[in-house]
């Protein structure tokens, strides 16, 4: 019961963190916190991808996620993407420091090895968990177009140019 309550609880807050941030991204007046927004390239548009951990041991998923950033590179639109890499937390808490140390080893490994130019960051604190997010994802900001899209790897040719084209 506790356990359930304390997942409905973490789920509204990440409901309120993503309403909030989508009401502060697409409204025109910036406090002086939100302007980074204003300075990221072009201040209109942003994709942030969201890739699972357990994505880097499945050769089909991870050739999904790879095509995408290839594709990403070849248009030139890195410099409007972030990923953010969830990992579920260890049971233990001694071993809690330890495994997200792997994780953060196994992440650099994975964006030099696969020369991936835009930044990932790991979702320490794991907010995503509480989306309820089915697989890999790219989520599509556009401010000039008010546009907020979700898509969920493996991506279709006509999901591809939609992203990229915008």
């Amino acid at each position: 019961m506790e356990r359930k309550l304390k997942k409905g609880f973490k789920q509204i807050i990440l409901w309120f963190i993503i309403i909030g941030f989508s009401l502060s991204f697409f409204s025109r007046g910036f406090t002086q916190e939100l302007q980074y927004s204003q300075n990221f390239p072009a201040g209109k548009k942003l994709i942030v991808i969201i890739i699972d951990i357990k994505s880097f041991f499945c050769p089909l998923c991870l050739e999904y996620f790879e095509d995408f950033c290839y594709t990403l590179h070849s248009s030139g639109q890195e410099e409007f993407a972030l990923g953010i890499l969830t990992y579920k937390d260890s049971e233990k808490r001694g071993n809690k420091e330890r495994f997200t140390k792997i994780v953060e080893k196994q992440l650099r490994g994975f964006i030099i090895g696969n020369n991936i130019q835009f930044p990932i960051i790991l979702d320490r604190f794991f907010i995503c968990e509480g989306m309820n997010i089915e697989g890999d994802t790219v989520i599509l900001f556009d401010r000039s177009r008010k546009l907020f899209k979700k898509y969920t790897f493996p991506l279709t040719s006509g999901q591809m140019d939609e992203i990229f084209s915008f």
